[in-house]
Parts: structure tokens; C-alpha cells; sequence
């Protein structure tokens, strides 16, 4: 934990909160020396020249990173600097009230690349949203949701008391209609079926960039026709062929999108790793819309 922020502070304590083995000096306590101390966990303690036990109110063998107002497409990387690749441990701190989301499929609302040293944990009090699956064309499958945290490092702990929520899938397009063969009632009459309907699309899914909504409707066939100018008299109107079928409805945050023609995409990940080799442990009694 970090040393007091006032009053008598001890070698002792300092070579304890930093793990420095004994015998101690404080001029191995700069910031980037040998024993571990850093800009981010001691952001007043000197690199070189005068050092002194007042420099070291509140320092902690640990980089804390606090987000304290909505963000976008955040990676771990760039949060914590070069402290990313040290051996330091890290904690990213989520506040409450805030929301920290993706902006397309190709982003997630939190990344932890691979590389990183040491530790961290992600402390989230507030919502980390992936974002949301895209509906298909007709016949065609919904797009799976985005990841909300995404992880390809080691060593990661999450640690949630708010929500984390990956995006919906995007719902199934709607299957086509069918072509109605041609028939011949009478004589040299043919009576011919209509054009067949297109599916409808399917709904988007529920994410940080967008809404979730429902599948289109499919267009109606086209009408039937004939060979003869008797043919509407004879036909009666005869069209053998199907509109289009509706969409798949988009899923909401954690859920699949609805199959249709095609089949509806799954959900992203509230939280996911990037190889069976990289795991992540989950801790907290908050919501998780998705897998972890």
C-alpha cells in the first residue's frame, strides 16, 4: 500500500514498500535506480541530485491509472506509458458513472495488448461497452458483436463492481422468396409467376456505437404475367412466387442476433483473450453481459 502522504517516514518503510533488500541506502531509491522505484508510482521522487524522505508522501511500488470521464477505444499501452512493459504492478482505475466504449468493430472499448510486465488491475466501477453486430443483407449472416475488454497479456485481474458488456450480435438477413413456376391452363396460354421478393435486412446490434433494432421486412414478389391478352382473364391473377422473409432481429448487449435467411452473430465478449495461453482472472460481483 502506499507509505503515509505526512509526517515521519523510515528508510525501513521505504525499502519495504519497494521490496529492497537489505543493507538499504536512500540513494538507491531514485526514480528509474535499481530498486524499482518509478515516475508513476513516486511521481515526486527525484531521478538524481538531492533526495530526501519527504519526496516519498504517498509513493507506492504500483502505477495507478485513473479514468474519470468517458472514453473511447482505450489500450493499456498508451494509458500507462513505458510503465507497461515494466515489471511494476499497475492498477487502471474505472470511476463510477463513467463509460468507457468501443467506437467500431475493429476497436475495443478496453485493450491490454500483448507485452505487458508485471501486473495490473482493472478496478471498474463504471461501464465498458463493445460495440454492437451489424444486421446482414438478405440470405446473408449478421456480424459477431465487438469485445469489451480484450486481453493478450498475462497477469491481468478484473476486478468489477459496475458492468461490462459485450456487444450484440447482428441479426440473420432475411431469407429470399422463391420463384413460382409457370403453368398452362388452356390452350397456348402460359401463365408466368412473378419475380420473387429479397429478403429483408437484419437489425444491428445493441452496442456503444449504435442503437439495437429489429429486421426489416422483405419486398412482396413482383406480379405474375401471362403470354396471351387473355391471360388476366384466364390466369386469374396467378403468381406462384414468395416475397422476401423479415430479418433477424439485432441482439442486445450479451445476446446473439436473431437467424432469419442467415444466421444471426453471435455476442462479443465481455471480457476475452486473445490465445487459450492468456488468461485473465475475474473477480468483483458485478454485471457481465457475455462471456468471460
Amino acid at each position: 500500500m502506499p507509505l503515509q502522504s505526512s509526517g515521519s517516514i523510515s528508510l525501513q518503510q521505504i525499502a519495504t514498500e519497494f521490496g529492497d533488500s537489505a543493507p538499504h541506502s536512500l540513494n538507491e531509491f531514485y526514480a528509474g535506480g535499481s530498486a524499482g522505484v518509478t515516475s508513476g508510482g513516486a511521481p515526486n521522487v527525484p531521478s538524481s541530485g538531492e533526495i530526501s524522505f519527504d519526496d516519498f508522501y504517498s509513493a507506492a511500488n504500483q502505477v495507478t491509472v485513473t479514468i474519470s470521464s468517458n472514453a473511447t477505444n482505450q489500450n493499456a499501452s498508451t494509458l500507462f506509458g513505458s510503465n507497461f512493459t515494466s515489471s511494476i504492478p499497475k492498477v487502471l482505475v474505472i470511476n463510477s458513472g463513467v463509460e468507457v466504449g468501443a467506437t467500431s468493430l475493429s476497436n475495443y472499448a478496453l485493450n491490454i495488448p500483448s507485452g505487458m510486465g508485471g501486473t495490473l488491475n482493472i478496478q471498474n466501477s463504471g461501464t465498458i461497452s463493445g460495440a454492437g453486430g451489424d444486421g446482414g443483407s438478405a440470405n446473408s449472416n449478421g456480424t459477431d458483436g465487438g469485445h469489451a475488454v480484450f486481453v493478450a497479456s498475462n497477469g491481468v485481474t478484473v476486478t468489477n463492481s459496475g458492468t461490462i458488456r459485450g456487444g450484440g450480435g447482428g441479426g440473420g438477413g432475411g431469407a429470399n422468396g422463391t420463384q413460382g413456376p409457370a403453368i398452362n391452363p388452356v390452350g397456348g396460354v402460359i401463365c408466368f409467376s412473378g419475380t420473387p421478393g429479397t429478403g429483408g435486412a437484419g437489425g444491428d446490434g445493441q452496442g456503444y456505437d449504435q442503437s439495437q433494432s429489429n429486421g426489416q421486412s422483405g419486398t412482396a414478389a413482383g406480379p405474375g404475367g401471362s403470354n396471351s391478352p387473355a391471360g388476366p382473364f384466364i390466369c386469374g391473377g396467378y403468381n406462384a412466387s414468395t416475397g422476401g422473409g423479415t430479418g433477424g432481429n439485432g441482439g442486445t448487449y450479451g445476446n446473439a442476433g436473431g437467424n432469419a435467411g442467415g444466421s444471426g452473430g453471435a455476442s462479443g465478449a465481455a471480457v476475452a483473450t486473445s490465445a487459450n495461453s492468456i488468461s485473465a482472472t475475474i473477480a468483483g460481483s458485478g454485471t457481465y453481459l457475455g462471456s468471460t
